[in-house]
Protein backbone atom coordinates (compact mmCIF):
# COMPACT_ATOMS: atom_id res chain seq x y z
CA UNK A 1 0.00 0.00 0.00
CA UNK A 2 1.12 3.38 -0.81
CA UNK A 3 1.21 6.77 1.21
CA UNK A 4 -2.12 8.78 0.73
CA UNK A 5 -1.22 11.73 -1.83
CA UNK A 6 -2.02 15.03 -0.28
CA UNK A 7 -3.18 18.30 -2.34
CA UNK A 8 -0.50 20.66 -3.06
CA UNK A 9 -1.25 23.97 -0.55
CA UNK A 10 -3.96 25.95 -2.86
CA UNK A 11 -3.51 29.57 -3.14
CA UNK A 12 -6.74 30.32 -0.78
CA UNK A 13 -4.76 29.48 2.21
CA UNK A 14 -1.83 31.64 0.90
CA UNK A 15 -4.34 34.23 0.23
CA UNK A 16 -5.18 33.55 4.11
CA UNK A 17 -1.94 33.25 5.55
CA UNK A 18 -1.29 36.66 3.94
CA UNK A 19 -4.41 38.20 5.85
CA UNK A 20 -3.46 37.07 8.75
CA UNK A 21 0.34 39.00 8.36
CA UNK A 22 -1.73 41.97 6.80
CA UNK A 23 -4.55 41.64 10.40
CA UNK A 24 -1.54 41.59 12.49
CA UNK A 25 0.86 44.41 10.97
CA UNK A 26 -2.76 46.44 11.14
CA UNK A 27 -2.40 45.42 15.09
CA UNK A 28 1.20 46.57 15.60
CA UNK A 29 -0.07 49.89 13.56
CA UNK A 30 -2.75 50.22 15.69
CA UNK A 31 -0.83 50.38 18.98
CA UNK A 32 1.57 52.75 17.72
CA UNK A 33 -1.49 55.18 16.67
CA UNK A 34 -2.77 55.31 20.48
CA UNK A 35 0.52 55.86 21.22
CA UNK A 36 0.61 58.58 18.94
CA UNK A 37 -2.87 60.08 19.95
CA UNK A 38 -2.07 59.82 23.94
CA UNK A 39 -2.25 63.20 24.62
CA UNK A 40 -5.36 63.83 23.09
CA UNK A 41 -6.98 60.69 25.15
CA UNK A 42 -5.97 62.27 28.11
CA UNK A 43 -7.68 65.23 27.28
CA UNK A 44 -10.94 63.65 26.67
CA UNK A 45 -9.82 61.83 29.96
CA UNK A 46 -9.54 65.25 32.07
CA UNK A 47 -13.47 66.33 30.76
CA UNK A 48 -15.62 64.08 32.93
CA UNK A 49 -13.20 65.01 35.74
CA UNK A 50 -14.12 69.03 35.27
CA UNK A 51 -17.19 69.25 37.53
CA UNK A 52 -14.70 67.40 40.28
CA UNK A 53 -14.27 70.79 41.89
CA UNK A 54 -11.99 68.96 44.89
CA UNK A 55 -9.30 67.89 42.98
CA UNK A 56 -6.86 70.73 41.30
CA UNK A 57 -5.98 70.68 37.15
CA UNK A 58 -2.96 69.16 38.05
CA UNK A 59 -4.34 66.40 40.00
CA UNK A 60 -6.75 66.27 37.14
CA UNK A 61 -4.16 65.65 35.09
CA UNK A 62 -2.01 63.52 36.67
CA UNK A 63 -4.87 60.85 37.12
CA UNK A 64 -5.82 61.27 33.25
CA UNK A 65 -2.22 60.52 32.48
CA UNK A 66 -2.27 57.83 34.86
CA UNK A 67 -5.47 55.82 33.45
CA UNK A 68 -4.79 56.48 29.61
CA UNK A 69 -1.27 55.42 30.58
CA UNK A 70 -2.13 52.51 32.41
CA UNK A 71 -4.74 51.10 29.65
CA UNK A 72 -2.59 51.99 26.79
CA UNK A 73 0.03 49.40 28.08
CA UNK A 74 -2.99 47.08 28.88
CA UNK A 75 -3.92 47.17 25.20
CA UNK A 76 -0.79 47.10 23.47
CA UNK A 77 -0.25 44.11 25.43
CA UNK A 78 -3.45 42.64 23.92
CA UNK A 79 -2.80 43.78 20.93
CA UNK A 80 0.69 42.62 20.17
CA UNK A 81 -0.40 39.31 22.20
CA UNK A 82 -3.17 38.24 20.06
CA UNK A 83 -0.91 39.59 16.48
CA UNK A 84 2.09 36.95 17.54
CA UNK A 85 -0.81 34.28 18.07
CA UNK A 86 -2.45 34.90 14.47
CA UNK A 87 0.83 34.69 13.04
CA UNK A 88 1.48 31.55 14.57
CA UNK A 89 -1.62 29.95 14.04
CA UNK A 90 -1.07 30.99 10.17
CA UNK A 91 1.79 29.40 10.23
CA UNK A 92 0.21 26.30 11.43
CA UNK A 93 -2.28 26.35 9.31
CA UNK A 94 -0.31 26.46 6.26
CA UNK A 95 1.18 23.12 8.13
CA UNK A 96 -2.18 21.74 7.55
CA UNK A 97 -2.76 21.26 11.05
CA UNK A 98 -6.74 21.68 11.36
CA UNK A 99 -6.70 22.56 14.88
CA UNK A 100 -5.02 26.01 14.52
CA UNK A 101 -7.67 26.78 11.13
CA UNK A 102 -10.65 26.36 14.15
CA UNK A 103 -8.56 28.00 16.68
CA UNK A 104 -8.00 30.70 13.90
CA UNK A 105 -11.07 31.35 13.05
CA UNK A 106 -12.55 31.32 16.56
CA UNK A 107 -9.58 34.29 17.36
CA UNK A 108 -11.06 36.31 14.12
CA UNK A 109 -14.60 35.85 14.85
CA UNK A 110 -13.81 37.22 18.53
CA UNK A 111 -11.59 40.29 16.65
CA UNK A 112 -14.70 41.11 14.34
CA UNK A 113 -16.81 41.46 17.71
CA UNK A 114 -14.37 44.14 18.99
CA UNK A 115 -14.19 46.28 16.27
CA UNK A 116 -15.20 49.61 17.57
CA UNK A 117 -14.40 52.37 15.92
CA UNK A 118 -16.94 55.16 17.64
CA UNK A 119 -19.73 54.78 20.39
CA UNK A 120 -22.58 57.41 19.73
CA UNK A 121 -20.66 58.99 16.93
CA UNK A 122 -17.91 59.76 18.98
CA UNK A 123 -14.39 58.55 17.67
CA UNK A 124 -12.54 56.29 20.24
CA UNK A 125 -10.14 54.80 17.75
CA UNK A 126 -7.13 57.27 16.47
CA UNK A 127 -6.74 54.45 14.14
CA UNK A 128 -9.29 56.09 12.03
CA UNK A 129 -10.34 53.60 9.09
CA UNK A 130 -7.67 51.09 9.91
CA UNK A 131 -10.06 48.92 12.58
CA UNK A 132 -12.59 48.58 9.08
CA UNK A 133 -9.98 47.93 6.95
CA UNK A 134 -8.58 44.87 9.47
CA UNK A 135 -12.46 43.38 9.81
CA UNK A 136 -12.69 43.00 6.34
CA UNK A 137 -9.25 41.38 6.21
CA UNK A 138 -10.87 38.69 8.87
CA UNK A 139 -13.42 38.45 7.37
CA UNK A 140 -11.97 37.24 3.98
CA UNK A 141 -9.66 35.53 5.67
CA UNK A 142 -12.28 33.44 7.74
CA UNK A 143 -14.22 32.83 3.78
CA UNK A 144 -10.83 31.40 2.19
CA UNK A 145 -10.11 29.21 5.28
CA UNK A 146 -13.31 27.05 4.64
CA UNK A 147 -13.75 27.34 0.96
CA UNK A 148 -13.60 23.49 -0.95
CA UNK A 149 -10.21 24.44 -2.08
CA UNK A 150 -9.26 24.72 1.54
CA UNK A 151 -11.53 21.89 2.61
CA UNK A 152 -9.87 19.59 0.55
CA UNK A 153 -6.30 20.71 1.62
CA UNK A 154 -7.39 19.70 4.93
CA UNK A 155 -9.45 16.55 4.81
CA UNK A 156 -7.87 13.14 5.63
CA UNK A 157 -6.30 11.56 2.91
CA UNK A 158 -8.05 8.39 1.54
CA UNK A 159 -5.40 5.58 1.23
CA UNK A 160 -4.25 4.44 -2.12
CA UNK A 161 -4.09 1.17 -3.09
Amino acid sequence: MTAPLRPPRPKTIEFAFMGCVVSALSAFVTVILYFVGRDDMIALGIKPLLPASMLSQEQKEEMASSVVDSSLTTVAAFYLSVACLTVALAILVRRRRNWARIVLTVVAVVGLAGVRTSINGQAISPAGMLPLLTLAVNIAVIVLLYVPASNRYFAKPKPQG
